[in-house]
């Protein structure tokens, strides 16, 4: 480790996740004698298949030679998630040795959800590129409508769509939660270069972005109420929920985003649009 700081650091987020780790939580019996909240030491070190003496030195941000493989194992022993197992190897200066998949197929029935939902969705993936949406979503966003390098991403159109930037009352608030969100997916998948490849191409076109930021915003995937506006739908006051999909190993790979009206207005412009769909549908069909 390169600073004092991070050994600081790396001590106490080692001895907080272990502290946290119930013992039935790692299938270990807690013992009427139990001193420790979470895990002991000896536990951490028996999970992760290491030595004690080397887990505590680790934990105590000595100055050790550690692999990628070691701390992988440390990280599953911990029951880390994918962001706090990115944080741990960035302490450390390791990249990481199970890099996943960049592409990721939805499950099918995510298709058949966003096909059903009477209000607009669609998905992200981590980097935020559109991976599907419905047709009120579509009516919403124009997906499709802007060329480009980033054409079908979701961040790069709202800084450099003007179309799209029109959508925001609050740009700055929206976007601010857009990039937290944006920017805990990098910390979950450091690997991936697309990630800094948007960075540093929205670094050059749009000195918005950059202030932004560098602000370092972070946010959850908590629902939020946004206001819109769109010259069809008009002003909409929206409940956005945002739904993590994860993969067969729990990994998180994209972000499914359900509109819900948050006021009548709102719900009689959804209603109203759908209207309009369903006819063109059928116009379309006859």
């Amino acid at each position: 480790m390169s600073t004092s700081m991070q050994r600081t650091e790396l001590k106490a987020f080692l001895r907080a996740r272990r502290a946290a780790l119930a013992p039935e939580a790692a299938g270990l019996p807690r013992g009427p004698r139990r001193l420790t909240p979470g895990l002991r030491r000896e536990e951490v070190a028996a999970l992760a298949r290491v030595g004690v003496t080397w887990y505590t030195w680790l934990e105590q941000g000595r100055a050790i030679n550690v692999s990628a493989a070691a701390l992988t194992r440390i990280a599953r022993a911990l029951a880390l998630s994918p962001t706090d197992e990115a944080y741990l190897f960035a302490l450390m200066g390791l990249t990481r040795t199970d890099v996943p998949e960049q592409h990721f197929n939805l499950p099918p029935v995510m298709h058949e959800v966003l096909r059903l939902y009477q209000a607009p969705a669609f998905v992200l993936d981590t980097v935020f590129n559109v991976l599907a949406w419905n047709r009120m979503a579509e009516r919403l966003y124009d997906f499709g409508d802007f060329g480009g390098p980033f054409a079908d991403n979701h961040l790069w159109n709202a800084f450099m769509n003007p179309a799209r930037r029109q959508l925001y009352p609050d740009f700055e608030n929206g976007a601010l939660n857009l990039l937290g969100i944006f920017r805990m997916n990098q910390a979950a998948h450091p690997e991936d270069p697309r990630f800094q490849l948007l960075i540093e191409a929205l670094n050059t076109a749009s000195p918005e972005f950059v202030e932004l930021w560098q602000r370092c915003h972070t946010a959850p995937l908590s629902a939020v109420t946004v206001p819109f506006f769109h010259p069809e739908f008009g002003d909409l006051s929206i409940h956005s929920m945002r739904l993590p999909i994860r993969d067969s190993d729990h990994v998180d790979r994209a972000t499914a985003f359900f509109f819900a009206p948050a006021n009548a207005a709102t719900a009689a412009s959804f209603a109203r649009v759908a209207r309009r769909l369903a006819a063109e549908r059928s116009a379309q069909s006859a």
